[in-house]
């Protein structure tokens, strides 16, 4: 348990960096998921631009242990946002492909694609959380001998 979590961290980084290259080399899916739901096109191209920056940051700091309390809290920070976008995308009617890691060929419907999305999500949020607590919180013994 103790390689999983310490390796954790690196996982996410690598999953982050091969998101945001994958919204690089194609925004479109992304790019239309927004336009969709009514957002103008000219900021649906900005909001990928600054969410693909942000996961190759991310992708860099967890990969190198850069600074790894601020990473790993603000990798939950955007792991939640992205969740509950996926949650809404789910429950719309006839909800557009979110373009999620290159996984939209796989699923017969993008409702159950944004299913999936929300799943695979709290899984990683859950990873995320375990990690942090296991990097960052101290001892239980620890707390006790301090009060």
């Amino acid at each position: 348990m103790q390689f999983l979590l310490n390796h954790t961290r690196k996982l996410i980084g690598v999953m982050f960096g091969y998101a945001g290259i994958y919204k690089l080399l194609y925004p479109g899916q992304a790019t239309m998921a927004l336009v969709a739901v009514d957002v103008p096109y000219g900021l649906s191209n900005a909001i990928v631009l600054v969410v693909t920056m942000i996961e190759l940051y991310l992708a860099v700091l967890l990969t190198l242990q850069i600074d790894l309390k601020y990473a790993m809290a603000v990798s939950m920070a955007i792991m939640l946002g992205f969740t509950i976008y996926l949650w809404y995308l789910s429950m719309l009617a006839n909800p557009p492909s979110c373009g999620c890691l290159g996984l939209t060929g796989i699923f017969k419907t993008n409702k159950r694609e944004a299913l999936f999305g929300v799943f695979r999500n709290c899984v990683i949020l859950w990873a995320l959380k375990l990690s942090y607590d296991y990097h960052f919180k101290p001892p239980a013994n620890i707390e006790a001998k301090a009060e």
